[in-house]
Formats: structure tokens, C-alpha cells, sequence
């Protein structure tokens, strides 16, 4: 991580740490916007906490699917997504200033995001994992 100095009427609220390990869900709830990269793991808390974010995938991964995860929630209104290769700052601005300003536009999208959650995921695959290992040969 890159040490950034921040002005000093901003060095109170904005703590850069260069990990988050299990506190992760605690600062997930206390954001009103979650800036992100988009692979699975995030995408599911997101959708599962109702919590409007910025997506910024990882590109390239294999299979693209950091994009299209956030192409998607994008798509449903439930986050904002940098797709291109290499965003700039201004591009984050951007995407994130609306989202600051307006309570409103956060909580629609934290009601979008909050639709597409299965809070039930493990459960649903677990049940087809036993179906399938029912019926194997």
C-alpha cells in the first residue's frame, strides 16, 4: 500500500490499513458506500447486507468474472462499476460523489442490491450437492 498523506481535516475519518481480516462485516455495516474490487466473496456480502457499493474489478481474471459480477449489480441499480481496465481517480470520483450526496440514491440501491441476495446459498447448495450424490451411479 502506498502511503498517502491526507489533509489534516480529513486524517480523522480515513484510517488506509493494508488488510481487513475478520472486522470485514463490521466495516462493511458501518460504510454507507463499500468501494470494492467484485469477485464472488464480496458481491454475495454486498447483496446479502443490502449495501450500495463501487465496483472496480480485477482485470483480467480468467474468466472475466469480476466484470460481469459487477456489470450485473450494476445493471440491477445496485452498485456503480468502474469496468474499464484502468480506472482513474477521477472515474471513482465520479461514480462515488452522486452516491454521497444523496441518501436516497444510496438506500435504492441498497434495496436493489438487497433483492438480488441469497441469504440461503449454502443451504440451496448443499440440498443439490445431496440430491446429486443421491443419484450418482
Amino acid at each position: 500500500m502506498r502511503a498517502v498523506t491526507l489533509p489534516p481535516e480529513l486524517a480523522d475519518r480515513y484510517h488506509p490499513v493494508p488488510y481487513v481480516g475478520g472486522e470485514l462485516a463490521d466495516l462493511f455495516a458501518a460504510a454507507d458506500v463499500v468501494i470494492s474490487r467484485s469477485g464472488a466473496g464480496t458481491v454475495s456480502e454486498l447483496t446479502a447486507i443490502g449495501k450500495p457499493s463501487v465496483l472496480i474489478p480485477l482485470i483480467p481474471t480468467g474468466g472475466d468474472e469480476q466484470r460481469k459480477n459487477a456489470g450485473y449489480l450494476a445493471s440491477a441499480g445496485a452498485a456503480r462499476a468502474l469496468l474499464e481496465p484502468n480506472p482513474t481517480a477521477e472515474m471513482l470520483l465520479a461514480e462515488l460523489m452522486p452516491l454521497l450526496a444523496d441518501p436516497g440514491l444510496r438506500q435504492a440501491m441498497g434495496q436493489a442490491a438487497a433483492k438480488l441476495g441469497r441469504l440461503d446459498a449454502a443451504d440451496a447448495l448443499c440440498d443439490l450437492l445431496l440430491r446429486a450424490a443421491h443419484y450418482a451411479p
